[in-house]
């Protein structure tokens, strides 16, 4: 290119070593920020997450209210030739929408190819269970055989969405988790050639395969029987916190100490 005076010059453009430390400097940013947009779209799962529990915690609350105290009901393999009376079924007019039923991080297959009550086996309706000790009217029943429901977990997180947990269900069996907990005559965790302690509860890592114990950045979300939600990690609510055979806050016998 001739400049005013006549004189030749020559446009630079980027050397290859220029390209490369730029391109570099972008990798390096990227690596950086993607975890951060990462974990902010997680945070925003998770609070959408905690409403829906807790939205559905209200519903339980507003259920015992029109049913003495009871708590609404719940199902094990319901299929074509036995009714439905899932809390999911119970509670559901006391909520705005059936998609509260459904965590935003819960990508489980079964939410892809749902298993239908026509063909006998568990079908998948939703991401939370509810406690079975407070399931069918038994010892707690209803809410008011809970002495302490701040500190008892009424709802939590399902993982049996994934191909390795155990089947679909509304409901988690803590009263099967860990060692000499037995309840109301209920098989005890150590109880031998027991399916159901072992379908529900991982030894080698001390944890249960029904709850999603690390869906939100390591933790999960708790609603507990007096209406609050909480996001814990599993050791904050397990091992049992006492000696008294007690599983943690998921035990209505739990008097909150």
């Amino acid at each position: 290119m001739l400049t005013s005076n006549g004189e030749l010059r020559v446009k630079r453009g980027f050397t290859l070593i220029e390209l490369l430390v730029v391109i570099a400097i972008i990798a390096v940013l990227a690596a950086i920020l993607f975890p951060v947009f990462a974990k902010a779209r997680e945070n925003a799962r998770r609070t959408s997450c905690l409403s829906n529990v807790k939205q559905i915690g209200l519903a339980f609350l507003q259920y015992t209210q029109d049913y003495d105290e009871a708590w609404p009901l719940t199902s094990y393999r319901p299929d074509a030739s036995h009714t439905n009376y899932s809390w999911t079924v119970g509670a559901e007019p006391y909520m705005k929408s059936i998609q509260l039923f459904r965590c935003p991080s819960d990508i489980g297959q079964k939410w892809q190819s749902p298993v239908t009550p026509e063909s006998g086996a568990n079908y998948f309706t939703t991401s939370y269970l509810m406690n079975a000790y407070m399931a069918g009217g038994g010892q707690f029943g209803k809410l008011s055989a809970i002495q302490a429901p701040a500190t008892v977990a009424l709802l939590t997180e399902s993982n049996r969405g994934e191909p390795t947990a155990l089947g679909g269900g509304d409901h988690f069996h803590p009263f099967r988790w860990g060692a000499g907990s037995g309840i109301s005559g209920l098989p005890e965790q150590g109880s031998s050639g027991e399916y159901m302690n072992t379908a529900t509860w991982d030894e080698t890592k001390q944890q249960p395969r029904e709850v999603a114990v690390t869906r939100h950045l390591e933790g999960f979300i708790v609603g507990y029987a007096d209406g609050h939600v909480k996001w814990h990690k599993w050791g904050q609510v397990w091992p049992p916190r006492s000696g008294q055979g007690l599983q943690g806050f998921f035990d209505p016998r739990n008097q909150g100490s």
